[in-house]
């Protein structure tokens, strides 16, 4: 599996556009050496598989489809389960597929995905545009998603990126309701995001566990490291008005996924839920939308 590598002076990353167009790792240049900020990519006995990666992408939706079937524009559309262990298909296909290199410099890679909906998979075609863009300490990604089909459809996209968490590591984002928690079974409506979940002005993430989608993200995060020496500042354009924190119980990893839908989004949608992030586009017409990484020393 080929690996492609970007650099400038203070920022290297791989990128594997057979496996998702994932990036296999993301360092920073610190005190004459590099240092992970996101987790190295491991291939499992399993074999590859793009959650074992630093981050990918997530296309034509984010997160979960619950039950595998969804209503739109009154027709009932059926998909199958896309990860072992997990009873939804989640995350949409693009980390599931081979993406097309379709440019490379050392700073930058643009990719390209064509889904078929005759292949399985998302019930419509569509195609995805993606780029990773280094500039001197900041990584810019660019994501588009153009319906290639004759009727609308519904969609929505994000980035899944596993952040290195030490026993110091400080979280700063806004949210203002909740739309999802595995160990919530509300799922039907959001609340209003408790006290002890508000990371606005900066909260240790420390053993925290989450599973949970966020609305009223406003685009901007910080990560910060005492011990490491440096931050990392998350500027997303403003389709991102969601946000899912996954924290699992003894890793020593975390993601803080921008993205513009909330868990379930188009079930949601079709029950009247109004917020739910989830975008419809018109046949030939595309969505798109930007997610920069500043890290700082």
């Amino acid at each position: 599996m080929k690996e492609i590598v970007l650099f400038t002076e203070k920022i290297k990353m791989g990128v594997l556009p057979e496996l998702g167009g994932a990036v296999s790792f993301f360092k920073y240049h610190q005190k004459d050496k590099f240092i992970d900020i996101m987790r190295p990519y491991e291939k499992s006995s399993k074999g590859d598989d793009a959650n074992n990666s630093s981050m990918f992408v997530m296309v034509p939706f984010c997160s979960r489809i619950r039950g595998g079937s969804f209503v739109y524009w009154g027709i009932t559309r059926k998909m199958q389960k896309n990860h072992p262990g997990i009873p939804d298909p989640i995350h949409g296909d693009g980390w599931k597929s081979s993406w097309e290199v379709i440019s490379q410099t050392n700073t930058k890679i643009e990719l390209k995905l064509i889904h078929n909906k005759e292949d399985g998979g998302f019930p419509f075609s569509y195609e995805s545009i993606l780029s990773y863009e280094l500039k001197d300490d900041q990584l810019k990604i660019h994501i588009s998603v153009k319906n290639l089909n004759t009727l609308p459809m519904p969609c929505g996209f994000g980035i899944h990126p596993f952040f290195v968490k030490t026993k110091e590591t400080e979280l700063d984002f806004t949210s203002t309701v909740v739309w999802s928690n595995e160990t919530d079974p509300i799922f039907d409506k959001p609340y209003t995001t408790p006290d002890t979940w508000q990371f606005d002005g900066g909260k240790p993430i420390k053993n925290a566990v989450f599973d949970t989608c966020f609305g009223g993200f406003n685009g901007q995060a910080s990560i910060l490291y005492p011990d490491l020496g440096v931050s990392v500042s998350i500027q997303a354009d403003e389709i991102f008005g969601h946000s899912i924190l996954y924290s699992p119980r003894g890793k020593n990893y975390f993601c803080l996924e921008p993205v513009t839908n909330a868990t379930n989004a188009f079930n949601l949608a079709a029950n009247g839920s109004i917020g739910t992030g989830m975008k419809s586009i018109g046949p030939n017409q595309k969505i798109s939308g930007s997610i920069s990484l500043t890290i700082r020393g």
